[in-house]
Formats: structure tokens, sequence, C-alpha cells
């Protein structure tokens, strides 16, 4: 990540949550909650640069955009994709494994389509720049780009996975 957004300032809730109660962050989640968006509100009054993790399956920062662009913020949005509800279970499954909180099955199952359909029909198009990267490799695989307004796809097929994984 640091490669792509370059921004020294990374607000994420769960490592909050974790520097709260490292042996049960799990417990924590609302107070993580209320200081991250203290923190973004923070970065916001200061003008400082600054990023955050979002699963993108709620539509709750489409508001924030809006207001940081008004202010003259430029947005940008990289989103790590995964190929499948699968490879997301997994991937929660290994954050548990190192201490991590756990999200039931069906909410993943839930928040997946949800959060590509938000991406691909909402928030690539209202932010400033978008870029979405196949997360399931190394280095992860440039998808699509969403720039003046106008998508730049460079690589179809999995352009067009995206898109079948996408109906909710």
């Amino acid at each position: 990540m640091p490669h792509i957004a370059v921004i020294d300032r990374f607000i994420n809730a769960d490592l909050i949550a974790a520097g709260l109660s490292p042996f049960a962050p799990e417990k924590e989640l609302i107070a993580a909650s209320r200081l991250f968006l203290r923190e973004i509100e923070q970065c916001i009054s200061r003008r400082e640069s600054f990023s955050f993790e979002t699963t993108l399956s709620g539509r709750s920062y489409l508001k924030l955009i809006r207001r940081l662009q008004a202010d003259a913020w430029h947005v940008e949005l990289v989103y790590l994709a995964l190929p499948n509800k699968e490879l997301s279970k997994l991937r929660v499954a290994e954050r548990v494994s190192h201490g991590g909180h756990n999200i039931p099955e069906k909410d993943i199952l839930r928040r997946f389509p949800r959060s590509l359909n938000n991406l691909l029909n909402l928030f690539s198009t209202v932010v400033d720049h978008c870029a979405c990267f196949m997360n399931d490799r190394t280095p992860p695989k440039l998808i699509f780009e969403n720039r003046n307004g106008s998508r730049i796809i460079s690589d179809q097929d999995l352009y067009s996975h995206l898109l079948s994984e996408s109906e909710v």
C-alpha cells in the first residue's frame, strides 16, 4: 500500500482496536470506531493528508467524500479486490489466526458482492481517482482506473469477473 498511495497517515479501526485490547480486540470495536472517526476529523481540521481502510459494503463514506471535495480536497480510492467470497473467508480466518477480529460467514457472503457493487457503481465514479487491484497475487494486478470521469480497463478478464461477482 505505501507504494501505491504515498500517505504517511493510515487510519484503521482494526489496528486501533488491537492497540486498545491486544488479546481481545473484538471487545473494543465500538471504542475503536469512535477513535477512528475522531482521527479522521482531526486530520481534516489540520488539512493533513490521510488514508483509511473500509470494506465499502456501506455507503456512509459518500457524504465524507463529497464534503472533502467541496472543501478542495483531492480524494483517491485504492481498492484491493479478491476474486471470490471463498478467498475473502480465508483472509478473515488468517486475520483471526494472527489475533484479529472475526467476521461471521453470513456477513462476508452478504458484504462481498455489495462492496464490489458499491465500488463499481458509486465510489469509483465519485472520487477524483480510483485504482482497483486484484489482491490475490504479488504484486497486486491493476484491473481498472477511473480518472476524470473515464474508466480505463487494464485487464478485461478480471474486470468482467468483478462485474459478475458484484451482482447483489
